[in-house]
C-alpha cells in the first residue's frame, strides 16, 4: 500500500496516496493534490464526484470547488446518463440502505459516548425502522404471481400431471394473498 499524507484543503481532511506524484521542494500536499486533479479527464472526475456525492453524501458545491469543475457540469451529471437513475436517486437509495443506516447511528452512538449531543432523532428513526421493516417483509401479490408462474412453467417441462396439481393450489393461495392486502 502506498504512503498516505494527511493534508487540510477548504478546512477539510485531504488523505490520499501520495508514492507515486513526485515531490517538489516547498509545495505542499494540498497543492500537489490539486495539480493531480487538474491531470484528470472529465471521465475520471464524473466518475470521482459521483462517488462523492452518491457515498459519500458531500454536497455539490464542495465537490465542484474540489474537483474543480463548474457547478453547471455537475448539474448536468447528477441528471445522469440515458437510461440511468439520477444521482439524487441513487443517493436517496444509498443513505437508505441498511449498511448506511447502521454507518451514520454508528458515528452518532461516537458521538453520544464522548460526551457530545446527536444530530438524530433515535426515536424517529426507530418507528422508521419499524415501518421499513414491516412494508418489506410483506410480499406483494404480483411478485407471488410472477415467482408460481415461473415455478409453473418451470413444473411442466419437468413433470407435466403434478404441474396441473400445483396451479390449482397456486391459484387458491394467489386468491388468499391478495384477499388479505
Amino acid at each position: 500500500m502506498a504512503p498516505q499524507e494527511v493534508s487540510t484543503w477548504r478546512g477539510r481532511a485531504v488523505v490520499a496516496r501520495w508514492a507515486h506524484i513526485p515531490k517538489v521542494a516547498g509545495s505542499s500536499p494540498a497543492l500537489r493534490y490539486k495539480k493531480l486533479l487538474m491531470a484528470l479527464s472529465n471521465q475520471k472526475k464524473r466518475a470521482l464526484a459521483e462517488r462523492m456525492f452518491i457515498e459519500d453524501g458531500d454536497t455539490a458545491k464542495y465537490i465542484s470547488e474540489f474537483l474543480t469543475v463548474s457547478e453547471q457540469t455537475l448539474s448536468r451529471w447528477r441528471k445522469g446518463r440515458t437510461g440511468e437513475s439520477s444521482w439524487d436517486d441513487r443517493r436517496a437509495e444509498n443513505l437508505s440502505a441498511p449498511h448506511k443506516l447502521k454507518e451514520i447511528l454508528t458515528k452518532q452512538l461516537q458521538i453520544v459516548a464522548e460526551g457530545g449531543q446527536s444530530t438524530i432523532d433515535a426515536d424517529a428513526l426507530a418507528k422508521i425502522s419499524r415501518v421499513l421493516q414491516d412494508v418489506s417483509s410483506k410480499t406483494s401479490v404480483q411478485v407471488v404471481l410472477s415467482v408460481l408462474k415461473e415455478f409453473d412453467t418451470w413444473m411442466a417441462e419437468q413433470e407435466p400431471e403434478l404441474a396441473i396439481d400445483f396451479l390449482k393450489w397456486h391459484k387458491k393461495f394467489i386468491i388468499h394473498k391478495a384477499s388479505m392486502q
